[in-house]
């Protein structure tokens, strides 16, 4: 039954007229923004540590926008299994592909660090688009009843989804076969993570990324998707961020870290992450209990 209802979301989100499909998703900002208390709070306790010296009017406008980028997602989403290979390369402009295809040339694959900014599904399409077998680390995608028919859907355009319960174990013989693997490494709460600092902040980062290069010598690349405008996209690749080049592990965590900061503040306005990860600080408005936070790893 879920399979039957995301095809019917996929068709009826292709049917539409790409400006109708944006409108739609645009009207629907306010309802986002009123029906989901736990994630609009969320939103602005984030962005109380982000942005400290703004208003909270000024924070609000930001987390408006936030939410009305994640509706457009939602819906390019849905609309992407519908649309040809020449229309995607049309619609996306590529900087720093040769950070990828270099890395590859190495031999020892890649570790694509990414944030939930802009439209982080069609990064992941454009690298399988450019002949690359994508292995992308996700957990719940949209909701339970859903998330197998998203999988199957991601199949089909040529990524393969490895859960997080795999461990490494999938991540390392995918990058033996020299395959790039994606990480999404923000969006989560990591109690066993790396301590970095992130935002001015000392915050539990995730420690993959980094084990992972130093384990297998894999270089890093921080790469995301931002939208440029409706129905047009830039996909932006990093230079690497070596591992061999870093003396402690530590210093490798914060350099990936620093990375991801800088992606999210260049962009603050597409990030799309509704849970909050911070305590919040004095002033700023308490979040939902986090069984209520939205999960953005779409």
């Amino acid at each position: 039954m879920s399979r039957l209802i995301f095809g019917w979301l996929t068709w009826f989100a292709a049917s539409l007229p790409p400006w109708l499909g944006y409108v739609l998703a645009d009207l629907a900002t306010s309802l986002h923004w009123l029906a989901f208390p736990g994630r609009r709070h969320a939103a602005l306790a984030n962005l109380a540590v982000i942005l400290p010296r703004a208003s909270r009017a000024d924070r609000a406008r930001v987390a408006r926008r936030m939410m009305r980028s994640y509706n457009r997602m939602i819906y390019e989403f849905f609309r992407l299994p519908h649309l040809s290979r020449d229309e995607l390369i049309a619609a996306v402009e590529v900087v720093g592909k040769e950070h990828l295809d270099n890395g590859i040339a190495r031999g020892r694959g890649v570790i694509i660090v990414t944030t939930h900014i802009g439209n982080w599904e069609l990064a992941g399409v454009m690298v399988a688009q450019w002949g690359y077998s994508l292995h992308a680390v996700a957990g719940v995608q949209f909701s339970r009843w859903l998330s197998g028919a998203v999988r199957d859907t991601k199949t089909e355009l040529s990524i393969t989804t490895i859960s997080p319960e795999d461990g490494f174990r999938k991540i390392i013989r995918a990058l033996e076969h020299n395959d790039p693997v994606a990480l999404v490494v923000d969006g989560n709460l990591y109690t066993h993570g790396q301590t970095v600092e992130w935002f001015g902040r000392e915050s539990q980062f995730p420690a993959g990324p980094g084990v992972l290069a130093q384990r297998t010598g894999a270089l890093i690349l921080p790469g995301y998707c931002i939208r440029l405008a409706p129905g047009r996209f830039r996909t932006v690749v990093e230079p690497a961020i070596d591992p061999a080049a870093f003396a402690t592990t530590a210093e490798l965590h914060q350099a990936i870290a620093a990375a991801a900061e800088r992606m999210i503040r260049t962009n603050l306005d597409q990030w799309c992450v509704f849970r909050p990860l911070w305590n919040a600080p004095a002033g700023a408005p308490a979040a939902e209990p986090a069984g209520r936070a939205h999960r953005a790893d779409a």
